[in-house]
């Protein structure tokens, strides 16, 4: 029997209220103070990873939903005897099949109680006798409940943790403190021993470093040198790491901050222990703890992209506990993860799983960071309005493949169309009084305006221009002036036949007005090809926009040489 959900209580901090896990995601995020019990809930993940959770010094409570492979091993289909009034299996297991239930287990491994859900009603026309028997039955069946992370590899990296120099030992263990990481590397670097390749050491873990350090360190060679000698900067006799970098040299980790050496670990549980394990990758439960301390923001989101991308394509799972509102901000939106907020209220410590957008911001406001600083991402893109929004977020995605959302990567923000008369973007020194000055929210800017022009040769309006002037003049923002009218010229005919249902359909042409203008002398393209006066521009975007693909709009005006634009300039402020 396989539970989805499992929680807990009665273990350390956690003793009055119920905690755990609706569910389990590729990342899950344990967050809140410190001293409010997120490591101590590591230990039912812990707990799970071992497939025991009956005989615990806690008492746990599971959901999930009765199959029948699991039911029929307890009522058998060949036998028609004892409490059980007539056949096991047809007259009383298979009446459980997909019913949705609860149970809790005691410290003795015992259940004691099995609540079924969505209504069900326990069939009782065969008797207390045969009632009370089906109970003990399940019960029996759900006591030893079987779980998502059963039988994989648990390994844990504690927020007090360091990487020394070691003597050499045969053993390979790497300690959830780094005890271990020095004699590790060695072997793997030094040992003919083909189970010990070098390039896992000298090519993907030194690859992961660089990757995750970007322009704040490109590693080149990583090395274990002996102290062999009294003037040693270590304990003769005892192996130390040392890492090159170009204009450096090789510096020995005792040197280096600790923040390198925090990747360090993690890369090393990633990519060196399922190898010294003989292990897939996908057979890891990973569980990082507080991996901000010593790491700066830009690093640390860099180490949470690592992990998510290796978490999706090792399918492995991974847990963090953390108290930093970066990893809320980074988590926070991706379908990948979740969020779970670790609350204590002196006598007793609780979870709750976050979901709400007022949940976030109570837990960046309890973590001592304001919840601007989780709706003001690491740029801002201006745009119109909301449909502008919608269009502008859908094709990030799509010339992104994915990589990046909006809340995590950056943040949309509304300029109000006429408006863009009374805001400017100047350095401080510049500013106009009389304007609202949008560079101050945020330097790292994208702007987005429609060109409004009837014609090639036509102007664009004198707002427009001023702002276009005072963006590119900002080292590393951008400017989006459609070269079409509006975006909705940029929408292609086959996605208004399949946002509207109507067909055929032209595609809108640069310079036309695309909506219905009462100065206009020709008829608008709503009212020429799809015989409307009026369009809810919201909803048209909303019907619009899943019907759009990268090859679709590659050939739309300026459309592909502008995201290519737009997402370097995301990117860039994400690294």
């Amino acid at each position: 029997m396989k539970a989805d959900s499992v929680y807990f209580k009665g273990h350390l901090c956690f003793q009055k209220e119920w905690a755990g896990f609706d569910t389990i995601k590729p990342v899950n995020v344990i967050i809140g103070r410190n001293n409010s019990g997120k490591s101590h809930l590591l230990d039912l993940v812990e707990a799970l990873s071992q497939g025991e959770l009956g005989g615990r010094s806690w008492q746990s409570r599971c959901r999930g939903v009765l199959d029948e492979a699991s039911l029929r091993g307890w009522f058998d289909e060949g036998t028609s005897e004892g409490e059980l009034r007539g056949n096991h299996w047809r007259e009383h297991g298979s009446y459980f099949v997909g019913a949705e239930i609860t149970w809790e287990i005691d410290t003795s491994g015992h259940v004691p109680n099995v609540s079924f859900l969505d209504d069900f009603i326990l069939d009782s026309r065969y008797g207390e006798r045969s009632t009370k028997a089906r109970l003990s039955a399940i019960k029996e069946l759900v006591s030893q409940p079987t779980h998502q992370l059963n039988g994989k590899s648990f390994r844990r990296l504690l927020a007090d943790r360091d990487i020394q120099a070691e003597k050499d030992i045969s053993e390979l263990t790497l300690e959830a403190d780094g005890r271990g990481a020095s004699n590790i590397i060695r072997r793997f670097i030094l040992s003919a021993n083909p189970g010990y390749p070098s390039e896992v050491i000298q090519h993907e873990l030194l690859n992961g470093l660089s990757s995750i350090f970007g322009g704040d360190g490109q590693f080149s060679g990583i090395e274990a040198k002996i102290h062999d000698d009294e003037g040693a900067p270590g304990p003769k006799g005892y192996w130390e790491v040392y890492l090159s970098e170009e204009k450096k040299g090789s510096i020995p980790l005792s040197k280096s901050g600790s923040g390198l050496k925090t990747v360090l670990l993690v890369l090393l549980n990633l990519l060196v222990i399922p190898k010294i394990e003989d292990k897939e990758k996908s057979q890891f439960t990973f569980a990082f703890e507080e991996l901000e301390n010593n790491l700066h923001p830009a690093l640390l989101r860099r180490l949470f992209q690592y992990l998510e991308k290796y978490a999706l394509d090792e399918q492995a799972t991974i847990f963090l506990t953390t108290h930093s509102s970066t990893a809320l901000d980074f988590f926070g939106m991706s379908e990948n993860a979740q969020i779970i907020h670790v609350v204590h209220d002196g006598e007793t410590a609780s979870t709750k799983t976050v979901s709400a957008h007022f949940d976030r911001l109570g837990v960046v406001s309890e973590l001592g960071a304001k919840p601007s600083d989780l709706l003001q991402a690491n740029g801002i893109v201006w745009v119109e309005g909301p449909s502008d929004r919608m269009y502008l977020n859908h094709w990030i995605r799509l010339y992104s493949e994915g990589r990046l959302r909006e809340g995590r990567d950056y943040q949309c923000a509304f300029y109000g169309g006429a408006l863009l008369a009374r805001v400017e973007f100047q350095p401080a020194e510049e500013e106009t009084e009389e304007l609202v000055n949008l560079f101050r929210v945020n330097p790292n800017i994208i702007v987005m305006c429609d060109g409004d022009r009837d014609s090639e040769n036509s102007p664009v309006k004198d707002r427009v221009e001023r702002i276009r002037k005072e963006v590119e003049n900002i080292p590393g923002a951008h400017i989006w002036i459609t070269a079409a009218r509006e975006i909705e010229n940029y929408l292609p005919g086959s996605v208004l036949e399949k946002a509207s249902g109507l067909q055929p359909l032209p595609d809108p042409e640069q310079y036309e007005n695309f909506f219905p203008r009462t100065e206009a002398a020709d008829k608008s393209y709503l009212e020429a090809n799809m015989s409307r006066k009026h369009c809810d521009k919201m909803r048209l975007a909303m019907q619009s926009a899943p019907h759009m693909t990268k090859d679709i709009m590659a050939g739309r005006f300026d459309w592909e040489d502008q995201m290519k634009a737009i997402v370097a300039r995301i990117e860039s402020w994400n690294t």
